[in-house]
C-alpha cells in the first residue's frame, strides 16, 4: 500500500512524518540517540490528506493539505505504507502548524484548534535536551509557569500578543526547547490569569 492510497475519515489526518522513527522490536524510540526529549516526545510531518470534518471549528480549522504539523508521537495510528512512514490522527492532536519544519521559531509556528502559543518567560526550566536541570529550581514546586502570548489560534479566546499569561507547569505542549527560545502551546481553557505584557 502507498501513502495516496490512504483516505482519512471524519476528523481524521493522514500525515507523512519526515523525521522517521528508528524501529526496535516495532517498538518506535526515535530517529537517532542524540534527539532532544522535545524530538522524542513530537513528531513533525506534512499533512497529505484530510477527513471530510478535520477544518470545523472544534477540530483543527487553520489545516490544509501540504501543512507542516506538529503531534505527539503517542497521538494516532501507523498506517504501514511502501513509500513513506505515515500516521493517522484525529486533527485535534495536531498542536500546532509550522511553515518550516527544519526551522521552527515565533514566526514559523501557528498554534491550532483553541491554543495559544507562549514564549516561556522567567528561569529556564530545562536543560538543552530537555532534561530537568537539578541546578535550577525544580519546575514542579512552582505555583504556576509563564509566557507571553505571541498568538492565538482561530479557535482560541484572543488574548492581546505580548500578554503575560500563568499557567501549571505540565499542560500544554512544549515544542521548542532551545538555549534561548522555548516555546509551548496552551490551551486557552488552562490559562490560570493574565497579566500586562
Amino acid at each position: 500500500m502507498k501513502k495516496a492510497d490512504i483516505t482519512p475519515h471524519n476528523s481524521n489526518v493522514v500525515v507523512e512524518v519526515t523525521k522517521l522513527p528508528t524501529t526496535i522490536n516495532d517498538i518506535h524510540v526515535g530517529e537517532q540517540s542524540e534527539m532532544t526529549k522535545v524530538q522524542i516526545e513530537f513528531y513533525y510531518g506534512k499533512a497529505i490528506k484530510i477527513g471530510s470534518t478535520a477544518t470545523s471549528k472544534n477540530q483543527c480549522p487553520e489545516l490544509k493539505v501540504g501543512d507542516g504539523v506538529v503531534f505527539q508521537q503517542i497521538a494516532g495510528y501507523q498506517v504501514p505504507t511502501t513509500d513513506s512512514y505515515c500516521k493517522v490522527i484525529g486533527a485535534y492532536n495536531v498542536v500546532a502548524i509550522t511553515s518550516d519544519l527544519e526551522n521552527m521559531n515565533a514566526e514559523t509556528i501557528t498554534p491550532t484548534g483553541d491554543r495559544v502559543l507562549v514564549e516561556i518567560i522567567g528561569e529556564k526550566l530545562v536543560s538543552e535536551d530537555g532534561i530537568h536541570d537539578e541546578s535550577k529550581a525544580d519546575p514542579r514546586e512552582s505555583a504556576t509557569q509563564k509566557g507571553r502570548v505571541i498568538s492565538c489560534a482561530k479557535g482560541a479566546a484572543h488574548i492581546e500578543k505580548g500578554t503575560i499569561v500563568a499557567f501549571d507547569p505540565y499542560c500544554g505542549n512544549l515544542i521548542v526547547n532551545d538555549d534561548d527560545l522555548q516555546l509551548k502551546t496552551v490551551n486557552t481553557h488552562d490559562i490560570l490569569f493574565s497579566l500586562p505584557g
